[in-house]
C-alpha cells in the first residue's frame, strides 16, 4: 500500500461524508478506515469499514488503528437535538477517548476534530 493510512469516525454524517468522500478521491490517500455505527453506504477500493457500538469506550479499536497517520473524527450531534450531558459525552468525552486510543496505537498520527456550524459544545469546561 502506498499513501497515507486515514481513519475518518463518524462517516456517516454530513461532515464525516464530506471527509470519505474527499479522502477516497485523494491520490495522497491510499487507504481509508471508516469507523462509526452503521455502514456509510458507499464501496471503494480504499475504504475498509469496522462497525462500533459505543465510543465512551474505544479499548477495542486499538489493532485497527494501529499503524494510521491520521485520524478525522466528525462523530457529533446538534445543539438541543440531546441533552447537556450527553452533548457532552458525545462531542467531548467520546473525542477525548478516541484520541486516547489512537495515540496508543499510532503515536505519531495527527487527530483532527471537525465538527459543523451548531455541533460543537460552547464549553466543554462545564
Amino acid at each position: 500500500m502506498s499513501g497515507k493510512r486515514l481513519v475518518i469516525v463518524g462517516a456517516t454524517g454530513m461532515v464525516g461524508g464530506y471527509a470519505l468522500r474527499y479522502a477516497v478521491d485523494h491520490p495522497a490517500v491510499g487507504a481509508v478506515t471508516a469507523i462509526g455505527r452503521r455502514p456509510v453506504g458507499i464501496s471503494h477500493p480504499k475504504l475498509k469499514e469496522i462497525a462500533h457500538a459505543s465510543f465512551a469506550d474505544c479499548s477495542a479499536l486499538a489493532e485497527p488503528l494501529r499503524d494510521q497517520d491520521g485520524a478525522v473524527f466528525c462523530l457529533g450531534t446538534y445543539t438541543g437535538a440531546v441533552s447537556d450531558a450527553e452533548l457532552r459525552a458525545i462531542t467531548a468525552d467520546y473525542a477525548i477517548e478516541f484520541a486516547r486510543v489512537l495515540h496508543a496505537s499510532s503515536a505519531d498520527a495527527a487527530f483532527s476534530f471537525l465538527s459543523g456550524n451548531g455541533a460543537v459544545m460552547r464549553d466543554v469546561t462545564e
